[in-house]
């Protein structure tokens, strides 16, 4: 397509364009071929109209040779591949829009008590394996937005990294202020993404990592280090929402966090803080009250 238009960074792209996994994250698929190009660090990334795409296809395709099979214990909501392998058997990953709970919610949709056991089978082992749980807040919801606060916990509670983090943009709009509290008065001295994407690597090194919205937490990260000219990727993604969602038999695999707290008993009557330590605190404890555990 030799005459479509060519951006040169996430900035620049408008909204309603997106690449083909974003739309795919949202259950969409792709028409047409792409109206516009971002060259990203040397390779080009296929653009297409959001208003133009349609909604991926019930029917959910056989799984392939290799492929996550949704019965089994070891069955992971969708996120990025490419946890360490060597290790254990992590070298099979749900990729975005293909995961294997979103499968099993198409293959359950006529037995909906198979597919909520699934779930909760899925909370269940995670809670006997190595894996973190990770929050970030940001400026906002786009393309070029940016993290301003990380918190990790580990299976007990602990906090093993949090830290906020100053916006290479300098700005943090309002509406986003208004969900999380943080100006930039708060971040004027905090470090950059760049100067603690290290220790985020190390700490999440070789363990499963857990978000409430995995794909959003996952290229809020990529895209904040991609800016500061980090090309580490943080892998290994599960999303602990599209878990929840299928062991409550909610059919369209969404749910706030909040009231997903407020539904397991752990919230209580206060509101949720919207700060990366709390929220992934708070994703933690809804698993385990999911899991069975207190």
């Amino acid at each position: 397509m030799p005459d479509a238009i060519r951006y040169q960074g996430w900035s620049d792209v408008p909204n309603g364009l997106k690449p083909e996994n974003d739309l795919r994250f949202a259950g969409l698929e792709p028409r047409g071929e792409p109206v516009a190009w971002l060259d990203l660090d040397g390779r080009e990334v296929a653009l297409y109209r959001e208003a133009d795409a349609a909604p991926r296809a019930a029917k959910a395709p056989p799984p392939a040779a290799g492929s996550i099979d949704p019965s089994r214990s070891n069955d992971r909501p969708a996120g990025s591949a490419g946890t360490r392998a060597a290790r254990v058997r992590r070298d099979v990953v749900a990729l975005p829009g293909r995961g294997s709970l979103h499968r099993a919610a198409v293959r359950t949709d006529a037995d909906p008590a198979s597919g909520i056991a699934a779930g909760r089978d899925w909370v269940r082992a995670l809670l006997l394996d190595d894996f973190v749980v990770l929050d970030t807040e940001t400026t906002g919801l786009g393309y070029a937005d940016e993290v301003v606060e990380v918190g990790v916990v580990g299976p007990d509670g602990a906090v093993l990294f949090e830290s906020l983090v100053r916006p290479r943009s300098g700005i943090v709009p309002a509406g986003a202020s208004r969900v999380h509290g943080l100006t930039m008065d708060h971040l004027r001295d905090a470090p950059s993404f760049g100067d603690v994407y290290g220790a985020l690597l190390e700490v999440a090194d070789g363990r499963r990592v857990i978000a409430w919205n995995a794909p959003f937490d996952e290229r809020m990260v990529r895209q904040s280090a991609t800016a500061c000219g980090r090309r580490e990727r943080l892998r290994g993604f599960e999303c602990a929402m599209r878990a929840y969602a299928l062991a409550r038999g909610l059919k369209h695999g969404r749910a706030k966090l909040e009231r997903a707290a407020m539904e397991t008993g752990v919230l209580g009557a206060r509101p949720q803080s919207h700060r990366s330590t709390d929220d992934a605190r708070l994703t933690l404890q809804v698993l385990m009250r999911l899991g069975g555990g207190r």
